[in-house]
């Protein structure tokens, strides 16, 4: 569920010009995490859409960005 509405987020930011796109999902690999504090979705999803990591903003989570062109 989560794939699809990035996916879809992210035609409409094209739609609309594009731009710089950031997020702050959890790593979640190795670990169990419960779905309440997934408020992002894990960062797997962010990556399998060409997100790339910025920087650490705590133990398991980051700052993904990406850069969507005009559509």
């Amino acid at each position: 569920m989560a794939a699809a509405a990035l996916n879809g987020a992210l035609r409409e930011i094209a739609r609309l010009g594009g731009g710089t796109v950031e997020s702050y999902p959890e790593e979640t690999a190795g670990r169990t995490v419960a779905g309440a504090f997934l408020f992002n979705a894990a960062i797997s999803i962010f990556e399998r859409q060409g997100f790339e990591r910025t920087r650490r903003i705590g133990k398991h989570c980051w700052v993904v960005t990406k850069v969507v062109a005009p559509g």
